[in-house]
């Protein structure tokens, strides 16, 4: 889709690094780096044979593999890691499969008398100024190892790899040439919706502009902008893997509206060598960052949703011979990514970024050829083969990496795996034309059936097609501990699709004319910071409140206590607005909790309990609530996320928004009173399903707690579907409506997201 679509530290990346010869026989050390205090594992550390430039790190659990030629068999391995003392360890060849390097904590204080005072940003300048006597000046070669992963949640949906050599001419050269000697590429289409196009990653263009050190006269630290820009504070020296190091921290400045840096310089005190940058986006200007005016065109042809939460990560240099070397460079960023032809949601995708050094040649190195070197504007990854089936062993041979925190080859697998059910909504195409004389209960039986065999789908189906219910089946466990199956009965909490018993509950108001939707939120809450907004603006989304499900701090705090709605109102859904009401259509939570609360302020009573009174009562959906407190849950499913069961936390803070348990018999009970008008005249009834705003995301329109297809279904062609998805933390559902041939379709999952977009389009194909 866009070659722009990598993280900040993923064009955090230099060039310095090149490898030893491959012809020679190798041999493989396997062991572990730990605080020799407390026994722990000693995650990055850098673990080498000094002598030659051949290094690699340890990984999170402190593992380490090294791979070094037979005729250092005798030589000594050292480990070095930022406050620690540098330690080493011989080793015989029976030994390469367990070392253990154990490092003592270094004891490190900050100066505590400073006989004069130095000036932060006059010691950055002076460092600035020695670059070309601490960093080489001949030609070197490198080698280095890249790995880029990405997890929604547990589960890995990205992974890249690759070795790579570099040539330098001199340090701070740009013509550089990079060359991919291997690279491998496993990507997971399914989480993102089937689209084959969004890359993550860096391009050899990106990794030379952003070394702070190389590029020290462009970068957005230390050129005379950045330096300009930010505010820098001397905080001190520390021991730095046995050097004496300047310590200094940096900002942005107040009141500069762009997206700047925060973070920590480490200086050696005797040559002014930069060691270590740490950097992360500072809280003062992310709100400020954005893509390129390129990026933000394609994304919006595309369909597609993105906007960065988080971003931080680290560079550090190491001294090779007398010269200083790129070592490390590591990142992590937090995207929050939706929307596409399939509607996929990856809230948040969590990226993480590692790139080493692992051999430096010195020596008589010469340029590469044309045909060899990589051009600057592709990314990495695009080296990749199209399909992988090695080891990870055999795939790398004898070439140093960094050892995995999880089994590739494993988490590779399971991403082909995946990426094949792409291919099922084709073949159930054909095989479903070949019966044409089923009934088109079987037709759709198969459909679900191929799913569950296929593990795609664990929960309860039910098909209501002219009058008649033609279709009811579980399938799966509820509670895979005490082996309850699923039924039509078995109770599912419905995520978003709670949204139109929320609108439905307005509209009622509006009935009994306690309220407009033109009228303002402030009417009825007159303690809230967003009053204007109105009412019609926070059913459709119009409102430009933003999404409080959306903001990690707020997560992390409504996931562990309880508030009420009028806490939720004042605490999460009070920060200014994204853009001026009514101008733009932005899905929020937010808006729906404000509805909530204004529905308990003008009846005097909670809004599970209006609920109960207004809809599930009258319509005998006795197995449905919003709040557990005296309801029936003897037929709760348990939400599964990855197999393993969901984390309790307070679904009441999802009120209004989502939070609602409901069987497929009980909704079926709703979707006949939608039909029969049983909860409001047949003029409001229209107004829910009015189309309002298109969300051109979703290719649908947007009512009243309510969507409108308009591509997503074939059958939207020619006639009107109404539905919402629902997602909540190992429940994902679709709630369907086809009011020409009194179509209904509910499908209700425990197991965390399922094709339910593909599994809907098949049925409404059966019976049209």
């Amino acid at each position: 889709m866009t070659r722009s679509f990598f993280f900040l530290l993923a064009v955090l990346l230099c060039a310095c690094t090149t490898a030893y010869s491959q012809n020679q026989r190798i041999i493989i050390i396997k062991g572990v780096v730990i605080s020799s205090t407390t026994g722990t594992a000693v995650s990055y550390a850098t673990v080498s044979l000094p002598g030659n430039g051949i290094k690699t790190f340890s990984n999170e659990e402190g593992k380490f593999i090294l791979k070094i030629p037979a005729a250092n068999v005798k030589d000594s391995l050292y480990a070095s890691h930022i406050g620690y003392r540098s330690g080493s360890v011989r080793f015989r060849l029976s030994d390469t499969s367990h070392l253990e390097i154990k490092l003592e904590e270094e004891v490190q204080a900050l100066q505590d008398v400073v006989i004069k005072t130095i000036n932060p940003l006059d010691l950055i300048r002076k460092a600035i100024a020695r670059i070309p006597d601490n960093y080489p000046a001949k030609p070197f070669q490198v080698n280095a190892f890249y790995r880029l992963t990405g997890r929604k949640e547990k589960r890995v949906v990205d992974l890249s790899e690759a070795v790579l050599d570099i040539y330098n001419e001199n340090y701070t050269n740009k013509n550089k040439q990079f060359k991919v000697v291997k690279a491998r590429l496993d990507k997971d289409l399914t989480a993102f919706g089937g689209m084959d196009g969004i890359e993550f990653g860096a391009k050899p263009e990106d990794m030379m502009e952003a070394d702070v050190v190389s590029n020290a006269g462009k970068s957005g630290l230390l050129s005379e902008d950045g330096l300009r820009d930010h505010t820098f504070a001397y905080d001190g020296k520390v021991d730095y893997n046995g050097r004496e190091a300047y310590v200094i921290s940096y900002d942005q400045k107040d009141g500069i509206k762009k997206s700047l840096d925060k973070g920590v310089l480490y200086i050696d005190t005797k040559n002014l060598a930069f060691l270590r940058v740490n950097v992360w986006k500072s809280p003062k200007g992310i709100q400020y960052w954005d893509f390129g005016f390129k990026q933000r065109i394609l994304l919006k042809l595309v369909s597609l949703r993105a906007r960065l939460l988080q971003d931080s990560g680290y560079i550090t240099y190491e001294q090779y011979g007398d010269k200083y070397y790129v070592s490390h460079v590591f990142g992590m960023a937090r995207w929050y990514i939706a929307g596409g032809r399939n509607q996929f949601e990856l809230n948040p995708l969590h990226l993480k970024l590692n790139y080493i050094i692992t051999g430096i040649d010195t020596g008589n190195v010469a340029s590469f050829k044309k045909e060899q070197v990589q051009h600057n504007s592709r990314m990495v990854e695009s080296q990749a083969p199209d399909t992988n089936t090695d080891s990870t062993d055999a795939f790398w041979g004898s070439y140093n990496l960094l050892q995995a925190d999880f089994n590739v080859d494993s988490a590779a697998k399971i991403i082909r795996a995946n990426n094949e059910t792409l291919n099922y909504k084709r073949i159930l195409t054909r095989q479903l034309d070949k019966y044409r004389k089923a009934t088109p209960a079987d037709k759709i039986d198969s459909i679900l059936s191929f799913y569950y065999n296929k593990k795609q789908f664990n929960g309860a189906a039910l098909v209501k097609y002219q009058g008649n219910v033609i279709y009811q089946k579980g399938f799966g466990e509820a509670n895979k501990t005490r082996h309850i199956p699923n039924t039509p009965q078995t109770q599912f909490r419905i995520g978003s699709t709670s949204k139109q018993f929320t609108a439905m509950l307005i509209m009622q108001l509006v009935n009994e004319g306690k309220l407009n939707v033109e009228d303002s939120a402030g009417k009825f809450l007159p303690r809230f910071k967003n009053g204007r907004v109105t009412i019609q603006q926070l059913l459709t989304h119009q409102a430009g409140i933003p999404n409080y499900l959306q903001n990690e701090a707020y997560t992390a705090e409504i996931l562990m206590k309880n508030y009420t709605t009028d806490e939720l109102v004042q605490q999460f859904c009070s920060d200014s607005l994204e853009f001026e009401p009514g101008t733009q259509m932005k899905y929020s939570n937010s808006g729906y909790v404000v509805l909530a609360a204004i529905i308990e302020k003008i009846s005097g009573k909670s809004y599970a309990d209006v609920l109960s009174e207004k809809i599930f009562k009258p319509l005998g959906m006795t197995h449905s609530y919003f709040d557990k407190k005296g309801s029936d849950t003897t037929m709760l499913a348990t939400g599964y996320v990855f197999e393993e069961p969901e984390m309790s936390y307070p679904v009441r803070n999802e009120v209004g928004a989502g939070g609602i348990t409901s069987t497929a018999e009980d909704l079926l009970r709703w979707h006949n009173a939608l039909t029969a008008n049983t909860l409001l005249p047949e003029d409001k009834m229209k107004e829910l399903f009015k189309p309002r705003v298109a969300w051109d995301e979703w290719d649908a329109y947007y009512g009243y707690g309510w969507m409108i297809d308009r591509l997503q279904f074939e059958a939207s062609k020619k006639h009107t579907i109404q539905y919402h998805p629902g997602t909540e933390i190992g429940f994902y559902d679709m709630l369907v409506r086809q009011p020409d041939k009194d179509i209904f379709i509910i499908l209700l999952n425990n197991k965390g997201d399922f094709p339910r977009f593909d599994m809907t389009d098949l049925i409404l194909n059966v019976l049209n």
